[in-house]
């Protein structure tokens, strides 16, 4: 071997054993770093039981909000349906007692029963039904008192002008009836 030869492979060496113990220190370094990072994370995450059982009861407080929020929303939206719903059917009643009217009458056409009946089926499609009428306890939700006959302490609808409706329990119109007490 010549001498550049030997020096060459003598630096190479060297270099090797630097880099050895320079990577030794940068890896002890290193994990010191890391290990106090750790703990440094650890103690900046750490909270007091008491406040922890505050932030807890928070979120569950506001869970429940958000709950009684969707809630309550959801109510409001069927309400509405309802409330567009009674409107519209509102407005068709007096249709409806017209064609009551027809019915009563002489010869009545046909046609003017299944319009009826086609009219009837569309309240029932709607859970329209009617407030009860003749021989029914007097309620004055329910009915419109236009007479009343009799000194007794029972009231009692004794006849119906006008049918009365309902749409789910809620009231859309009351029935106009005569009262007999007994």
């Amino acid at each position: 071997m010549n001498s550049t030869e030997s020096s060459n492979s003598e630096d190479i060496e060297k270099s090797k054993d630097i880099s050895e113990d320079n990577s030794e220190e940068i890896s002890e370094d290193n994990s010191e770093e890391i290990s106090e990072d750790i703990t440094v994370d650890e103690e900046s995450h750490s909270v007091p039981l008491d406040q922890y059982e505050k932030i807890k009861d928070d979120y569950l407080r506001l869970a429940a909000d958000f709950d009684n929020f969707k809630k309550r929303n959801e109510k409001e939206k069927a309400m509405s349906v309802v409330s567009s719903l009674s409107m519209i059917i509102s407005s068709l009643l007096p249709l409806i007692d017209n064609f009551e009217i027809a019915m009563n009458q002489e010869d009545t056409p046909t046609e003017i029963e299944a319009l009826y009946k086609m009219a009837q089926a569309f309240l029932d499609t709607f859970n329209v039904k009617e407030v009860p009428g003749v021989g029914e306890l007097f309620d004055p939700t329910f009915h419109e008192a236009v007479e009343q006959s009799g000194d007794g302490q029972k009231e009692v609808v004794g006849e119906v002008l006008r049918k009365g409706y309902e749409i789910d329990g809620r009231l859309l119109r009351p029935a106009m009836v005569k009262v007999h007490s007994e």
